[in-house]
């Protein structure tokens, strides 16, 4: 009888992972590619101060359990291939903290993966590929771009790339992406439940890139270009003529980067127009009843600018302080530079340590590794992808 009732017991638990998983429902699967931004440098440390601004307090209940945790999902999975202290690195399982930088941060995924997840019973798998510090215009360059062809600064200084570098990336993403989706078995190896006769469909790719196209000027003249063929050439790729594509929009600095008092030499303005521009290009050439499905996301209205001109007090009054202290600067010129940008005496106030403490654990390019930035841009992700399906 005690066995009866064990396998009776065990047949219930297989019919619930393959049937209340998948409901009898194709698993949604979601490709999420890009460079540092897209691994994510947000450490769980600064969740709970998005529950200093009463604007984004409530988002506190999406991603913390009853003991102040970070939430894992309950029916969306991760599939990640990144770089880890110079190692590949490939990492599984649901939707959590830990597919960051390190075991602690997040990336877009973790906002993204829990908005879906709580928008729909049905199962969700997230294939992220993201590697630190790649182009565009070199690693991640698509095929129908046509070799890479060095500038004139390139050519000078013998700076060329083989066939295997340009678009090695690409490459990697794709292969990584088919190797997940192989089989029953590979996507079992990351959805337990998966059940192969209600099969997968591809429901969307989101692209989160643009550091290192944006430091070159010959990698900004091309980008529009380059993204277009991006596009095109992963949704041939996957055979998906149709498939939802959303740019992420580089937004350190903001909205607004020109406004800004620090850094003035990077040109984020110009950089960010080539991403929409790639966006608009593209759905114009498309035909009428196709259009809408690739659109851009602006990260920038989720960038913490108060956050940065606290990271910019600390980076300048620093290099001051040790130039004044070896003779580099005068008492007079620190005063002066510190009038200039605003910074008092060159203090740090205790409010600003404080706010600095809880609230960043990266640099500005990381967008500060701030969670409340992470976490906010994740979940616009999933909304605009979200309204894409739905229209």
């Amino acid at each position: 009888m005690f066995r009866e009732l064990v396998r009776a017991g065990a047949a219930l638990l297989v019919l619930f992972n393959s049937h209340v998983l998948g409901a009898g429902k194709p698993l949604k699967v979601y490709i999420l590619a890009g460079q540092s931004n897209m691994q994510g440098s947000a450490h769980k440390s600064t969740f709970a101060a998005i529950g200093d601004d009463p604007a984004t307090a409530p988002l506190l209940k999406e991603i913390l359990n009853e003991k102040g945790d970070p939430v894992e999902a309950r029916n969306a999975w991760v599939a990640c291939r990144t770089n880890r202290g110079g190692k590949e690195a490939t990492l599984l399982g649901k939707v959590k903290v830990g597919y960051g930088f390190d075991d602690d941060r997040i990336g877009p995924e973790y906002g993204f993966g829990l908005h879906l997840d709580g928008a729909s019973d049905e199962p969700i798998l997230i294939i992220k590929t993201a590697w630190g510090g790649k182009s565009l215009a070199v690693d991640f360059r698509p095929p129908s771009a046509g070799p890479y062809e060095p500038s004139a600064r390139e050519k000078e200084n013998g700076k060329t790339f083989s066939k295997d570098e340009t678009g090695h990336y690409y490459r990697e993403m794709v292969s990584f992406v088919k190797a997940t989706l192989k089989d029953e078995a590979s996507i079992r190896k990351v959805v337990p439940g998966y059940v192969k006769e209600d099969g997968y469909e591809l429901s969307g790719f989101v692209w989160f890139q643009g550091w290192n196209d944006m430091c070159n000027r010959h990698h900004i003249a091309q980008y529009t270009g380059n993204m277009i063929h991006f596009i095109t050439d992963v949704r041939r790729e996957f055979q998906s003529p149709q498939l939802p594509f959303i740019v992420g929009v580089l937004g350190v600095y903001g909205t607004d980067p020109d406004s800004r008092r620090f850094d003035k030499g990077l040109p984020v303005s110009t950089f960010r127009k080539t991403q929409f521009e790639a966006v608009k290009q593209f759905d114009s050439k498309v035909a009428p009843e196709l259009r809408g499905n690739v659109i851009a996301v602006d990260s920038g209205p989720y960038y913490e600018l108060a956050l940065s001109d606290i990271y910019w007090k600390r980076r300048m009054t620093g290099e001051w302080k040790r130039r004044l202290k070896k003779g580099g600067m005068t008492k007079e010129e620190y005063q002066k530079e510190c009038a200039k940008y605003g910074f008092g005496d060159g203090e740090i106030t205790a409010e600003e340590q404080a706010t600095w403490d809880r609230c960043s654990s990266n640099a500005e390019y990381h967008y500060l590794g701030s969670g409340k930035t992470f976490i906010r841009f994740g979940k616009a992700l999933a909304a605009a992808m979200l309204k894409i399906e739905n229209n």
